[in-house]
């Protein structure tokens, strides 16, 4: 079984290496040009909804999960998830189409989540805060004040 579900695993990376390599590239490229990753931030210097999620899960990994909740409070459900999905795709070697609403949810609790945030803790600590070396911000001079001004 455990055989079954690596070669599983395997062909799926092989199946989409090119994209996985793009995004490998264009990942290292922004961080080394704008210090992130999330194209919401680098162009606006907004907060995504998912701002924070990678940060939540190193956490979690190192075994801080209730610190991870400050970096984005729906990371139990992205997790969630991503076992399901790991499940369903690997281990039964089912389709993954059953996920379709349950991914929906997620990511209206999320936008929810983000909402609230937006509202309740921005502009107030990592990873709510804005990013003023965004691309809007270098292209329209006004733009970087007038953001500023409104978010205090």
């Amino acid at each position: 079984m455990v055989k079954t579900v690596f070669m599983r695993i395997i062909k799926d990376l092989r199946d989409n290496r090119a994209p996985i390599i793009a995004i490998a590239i264009l990942w290292v490229l922004a961080e080394i040009i704008f210090h992130r990753f999330c194209p919401v931030v680098i162009m606006t210097g907004f907060p995504c909804p998912g701002c924070g999620l990678t940060r939540a899960l190193f956490n979690l990994i190192t075994l801080h999960p209730i610190k991870a909740l400050e970096y984005n409070p729906s990371y139990p459900l992205w997790v969630a998830l991503a076992v399901a999905f790991f499940t369903r795709r690997y281990v039964q070697g089912g389709s993954t189409t059953v996920l379709r609403y349950p991914v929906m949810a997620v990511c209206l609790i999320t936008i929810g989540i983000y909402i609230w945030r937006m509202t309740h803790v921005f502009p107030g600590k990592e990873p709510m805060v804005y990013f003023h070396g965004n691309v809007f911000a270098r292209l329209i001079p006004f733009y970087d004040s007038v953001v500023t001004h409104f978010a205090r």
